[in-house]
């Protein structure tokens, strides 16, 4: 196994020069050409080091105002030229030798800084095009694909860790050089994800502000994206913007919203649906014959909470619904189709005039992969959809199959709220297939208080003097203890669906069998964070 790599030759281009004289000088201690271009060359010299200018390897001068340094032959082929004894490593030493070519076995680059130019205010777009950086990510690219044979850093942060490893043995180790050159693939794809994000089919909105008035916003926008997000004031079909808010809002309601459809097309259940969805939380959904009622009853839900709201439809905006909202203060209304020559939209807009509107062009678009940037690192996991989930009745009082769709649904707002969620909803009495949310508890950090402090005292409140009995309480996680039952019970309710998984189930299905309720697991949880 190979012991480390000894650095013959290091070749420097940075643009961030902190720690670039202190690295420059364990290399040469080391006994390391440092071959450098322009500023950097000039920062090591002033340190006294002795330095080889990049046109004596790449055998041109610097060209077209620094837009050509390193891209050339020689460098490329003494980074990529392959190392050891195999029969191809020796063919390729062979040419670079007959090249008169020699090695470079360290690259250590910045890139130009593309992403702190384009957030600057004004910028124009040559002035954008001149910061892509070519030949740092190609270098980089050369670089990492030899790794361990060629070490490439494109970080002051990875450079304490090579000069120490210099300073002790006067090489580095391969476990050291495979680590940074998995850290710059992962530079090499954040920034040209930048670049795309900028300038690609894709587009990229820039926002009044963030979530607060003190953070800067902009949504990059996918050139295939199944909501019509407008790219600039042109396409608005309102002239009020969209905020940042208002984005995540509407983001919460499209998954719903095609859940909806598809619990109504699973049961060939003719209808539409809507979505009212309040700082990322829905809070109102209904589904029902006519758009009016879906809205109505959706709204009915928690009207307080629904106040300045963003309200989303399954299907085209029709103008009873558009004459009903005129009267209530939401931020923005959402459905297929939209536009700024509808009629629907316009009748909402002559008594809401900063009423913000955006277009769904198809539901179901959920991405296969969710992504979340933490310190240090990106989170990612595969989307949670689908809304079959199984129901197994765990309890002695069968689950009555005309609540099957009930379930589903339940399920579908639940795992909709910020967990821990509850969703207690109900079937219409006299009305088959109209479905409503009647109380939604959520983003607590235990389950019997969003049951016992929000859900229930919304439902009571939406159902007046009605029973809560024939509702369904959905859950998004399994109980801990037997307490949400006794809760539940407490409450009037007598149907649970939840998905087990419990150390404690035995005692949760012990207690619904001692105060009479019916409850199925489904095995699938459903945190949302």
């Amino acid at each position: 196994m190979k012991a480390g790599l000894k650095i013959r030759r290091a070749l420097l281009s940075v643009s961030d020069k902190n720690g670039v004289v202190e690295l420059g000088r364990a290399l040469h201690a080391a006994g390391t050409e440092l071959i450098a271009t322009g500023n950097t060359a000039k920062i090591l010299r002033e340190a006294e080091l002795p330095i080889t200018p990049i046109e004596e390897v790449s055998g041109s001068p610097e060209a077209f105002q620094g837009r050509m340094k390193t891209l050339s032959f020689p460098v490329f082929s003494g980074i990529l030229h392959r190392r050891g004894s195999s029969p191809a490593a020796l063919k390729d030493l062979e040419d670079l030798r007959s090249l008169g070519l020699g090695p470079i076995d360290c690259v250590i680059v910045n890139f130009y800084p593309f992403e702190k130019t384009a957030a600057r205010t004004g910028i124009t777009r040559p002035e954008l095009i001149e910061e892509i950086d070519i030949g740092g990510p190609s270098l980089v690219r050369a670089a990492a694909k030899n790794s361990p044979d060629v070490l490439v850093l494109t970080s002051p942060a990875q450079y304490s860790a090579v000069i120490a490893e210099l300073g002790q043995a006067g090489m580095v180790s391969c476990a050291l050089a495979e680590r940074c050159a998995a850290e710059c693939w992962d530079q090499v794809l954040a920034y040209d994800s930048a670049i795309a994000s900028q300038l690609g089919a894709g587009a990229r909105l820039a926002l009044r502000y963030g979530e607060n008035p003190h953070q800067k916003g902009y949504l990059s926008i996918d050139a295939d994206s199944a909501i019509a997000w407008p790219r600039n004031k042109e396409e608005q079909l309102t002239p009020a913007e969209l905020s940042y808010n208002n984005i995540l809002d509407i983001s919460a309601a499209y998954g719903l919203t095609g859940d909806l459809l598809e619990i109504g097309s699973s049961a060939k259940q003719l209808g539409t649906g809507v979505v009212i969805v309040k700082h990322g939380n829905p809070c109102g959904c209904a589904w029902a014959g006519s758009q009016l009622e879906a809205l109505e009853r959706a709204w009915e839900g928690d009207p307080v909470s629904a106040f300045g709201g963003i309200v989303m439809f399954t299907r085209e905006l029709e103008e009873a619904a558009a004459a009903w909202l005129s009267d209530k203060f939401i931020e923005a209304v959402v459905a297929p189709h939209l536009s700024a020559d509808s009629a629907s939209l316009k009748k909402i807009l002559l008594k809401r005039k900063n009423l913000k509107a955006v277009a769904i062009r198809r539901y179901g678009a959920v991405p296969a992969f969710l992504e979340v940037t933490v310190p240090g690192g990106r989170l990612a996991q595969a989307s949670d959809t689908g809304i079959s989930d199984p129901l197994k009745t765990v309890t002695r009082i069968t689950w009555p199959e005309a609540k099957t769709r009930l379930a589903h649904f339940g399920i579908a707002v639940a795992r909709a709220l910020k967990s821990n969620a509850v969703a207690i909803v109900r079937e219409i009495p006299g009305k088959p297939g109209t479905l409503q949310l009647v109380g939604g508890g959520q983003g607590q950090p235990n389950r019997i208080e969003a049951l016992k402090w929000l859900a229930v005292p919304r439902a009571k409140k939406v159902l007046a003097s009605g029973s809560l009995e024939d509702c369904v309480l959905a859950s998004d996680a399994f109980f801990p203890f037997r307490d949400t039952v006794e809760a539940a019970q407490e409450a009037g309710l007598r149907y649970i669906v939840q998905p087990g998984g419990s150390l404690k189930d035995a005692e949760s299905i012990a207690a619904c069998d001692e105060l009479g309720l019916s409850m199925v697991f489904t095995g699938i949880r459903h945190f949302k964070h």
